[in-house]
């Protein structure tokens, strides 16, 4: 394959949250430093179905089928359910709009038909979090936009932003538009303090292993003695 073939194949890969992730600053342990240009971030409903239209295609149809199935001699049942997860997904859909600015002065948001700002001098980290879950046994990965705010020495404000209905394309271009310093002290204690959670697990395990072998020994040993 021709070079120029390769290089329009790579254009055409759909970006996925993983590789936005891969190209963000995302360190939670981080100061925001150097923001070079004023920028502005929205979340709104044409990026979620340009992200997840399919998805939300198939799903509305299972649904319908469902509903159609269930409630097929009772309509007005059907109606009622049907304008209850309409409702819902609005309020969803309202939930998750949101703008985010990078002005001359701080960051300013609005989000729940709220705005706030937080000057430079009080912003800790803009970052993304990727989150687990589980759902029926399912492992299931998600992203959060964070913005920390240093209120006092004892108070810090943390706004959590879903992705799902940003541009992938900007939000990168978002995170470009400033520089992080990531707290080596602090990252430092958060690696000691995973890997002491690393050996109590693997002590335990190792310890449940030896209690089920002396366990069996035990138990062949009586049998042994009462035949």
């Amino acid at each position: 394959m021709s070079e120029k073939g390769k290089n329009s194949r790579k254009k055409r890969k759909k970006l996925t949250w993983k590789d936005v992730y891969q190209k963000c600053n995302h360190h939670e342990i981080s100061q925001v430093t150097n923001v070079y240009d004023t920028f502005s971030l929205k979340s709104n409903l044409k990026n979620l179905l340009k992200n997840y239209g399919v998805p939300i295609l198939t799903v509305t149809i299972i649904i319908l089928i469902i509903l159609i199935i269930t409630f097929w001699k009772t309509i007005g049942t059907m109606l009622i359910a049907l304008v209850l997860l309409l409702a819902l997904a609005i309020f969803a859909i309202i939930y998750a709009t949101y703008e985010i600015k990078l002005d001359k002065d701080g960051v300013r948001f609005k989000i729940n038909f709220q705005e706030t700002f937080i000057p430079y001098n009080k912003l800790i980290g803009i970052y993304l979090e990727r989150a687990h879950k589980r759902f029926f046994f399912i492992p299931i990965h998600y992203y959060v936009l964070k913005i920390t705010e240093y209120v006092d020495k004892e108070k810090m404000n943390i706004y959590s932003f879903p992705t799902i209905m940003l541009n992938k394309k900007k939000t990168i271009d978002f995170f470009k538009c400033f520089d992080v310093n990531v707290l080596k002290d602090a990252e430092e204690e958060e690696e000691k303090a995973d890997e002491a959670k690393k050996i109590l697990f693997k002590a335990i395990g190792i310890l449940l292993i030896v209690l089920i072998v002396i366990a069996l020994i035990v138990s062949f040993i009586m049998y042994l003695f009462n035949r």
